[in-house]
C-alpha cells in the first residue's frame, strides 16, 4: 500500500522539496533546543511565582491601628518572616537544583513544578489562618502543606536528573539512594513538627523558622566546600 505522504511529497516541485526540508530541519533543531528552554522558562516561572506568593503574605499584614492590636501586629511580623524565609529557602533550592542537576527537563519535571508552586500557593492562607488563630490545628495544617512542599521538590530534583544521568547506572542507583534517604529523614522530621504542632503550636511555628535558616546555612557551606574541593583539585 503506497504511503500518502510520501506520494504527496513526491509531487511537490524542487522548490517546495527544498523548503519542506529546510522547515523539517528547523523543527528539529527547535526540539533540541526545546529541553534548555524549558529550563529557562521554569526558573523564571518559579521567580515570578514565588515573588507573587511572598508579597500576597505580606499583604496580610494588618497595621496596628489601636494600641492593644500592637502585640498581634508584632507577631504577625513574625509569622510572616517564618513563611518568608520558608519560601526563600524553596527558592534557593530550586536555584540549585537548576545549576546543578537539572539542565534537561521534560514534561514530568514541569507537572512536579507545577504541582511544587501549586502546594506552595497555599502557604498565604495557612499562613493568614495562623495570624488569625495561632491553634494546634492551624499550625499542623501549615506543618501538612511544607511537608507536601518538601516531597515535591525532592521528587522534581530526582525526575529533573534522570534525563541526564540516564545512561549512568552508577549515578542512578546514587541519585535514586539519595532521594530516598533525603525524603525518609523528611517525613520523620515533618511528622514530629506535625505531632509537636498538635501540642506545643508556638513551639513548632518557632522550629519551623528555625528549618529553612539552617538549611540555607548548611547547604551554602557544602556547596561552598565542594567548589574549594574541586577547585584545588583542579589545580
Amino acid at each position: 500500500m503506497p504511503n500518502r505522504n510520501q506520494h504527496g511529497f513526491e509531487r511537490l516541485t524542487d522548490k517546495e522539496k527544498e523548503i519542506l526540508n529546510q522547515n523539517r530541519e528547523k523543527i528539529h533543531q527547535a526540539q533540541a533546543k526545546e529541553p534548555e528552554k524549558l529550563r529557562e522558562h521554569l526558573q523564571a516561572f518559579n521567580d515570578g511565582v514565588l515573588a507573587i506568593i511572598i508579597t500576597i503574605i505580606v499583604l496580610e499584614i494588618k497595621p496596628p491601628l489601636a494600641p492593644n492590636t500592637y502585640s498581634k501586629f508584632i507577631g504577625d511580623i513574625f509569622i510572616f518572616l517564618i513563611t518568608f524565609f520558608i519560601i526563600a529557602d524553596f527558592w534557593y533550592d530550586l536555584h540549585l537544583d537548576f545549576s546543578y542537576f537539572i539542565f534537561k527537563p521534560g514534561k514530568a519535571t514541569a507537572i512536579v513544578d507545577f504541582l511544587l508552586l501549586a502546594d506552595l500557593s497555599l502557604l498565604p492562607i495557612m499562613t493568614k489562618w495562623i495570624m488569625e488563630d495561632t491553634s494546634s490545628f492551624a499550625v499542623a495544617n501549615f506543618g501538612i502543606v511544607f511537608l507536601i512542599a518538601k516531597i515535591l521538590r525532592i521528587i522534581e530534583q530526582y525526575v529533573g536528573t534522570m534525563p541526564t544521568m540516564k545512561d549512568y547506572k552508577i549515578m542512578n542507583v546514587f541519585i535514586t539512594r539519595a532521594s530516598l534517604r533525603r525524603m525518609i529523614g523528611i517525613l520523620i522530621l515533618n511528622i514530629v513538627l506535625i505531632i509537636l504542632a498538635l501540642f506545643l503550636p508556638r513551639l513548632a511555628m518557632v522550629l519551623y523558622l528555625a528549618i529553612p535558616i539552617l538549611s540555607f546555612i548548611f547547604l551554602s557551606n557544602n556547596f561552598s566546600g565542594r567548589h574549594r574541593q574541586n577547585k584545588s583539585s583542579a589545580d
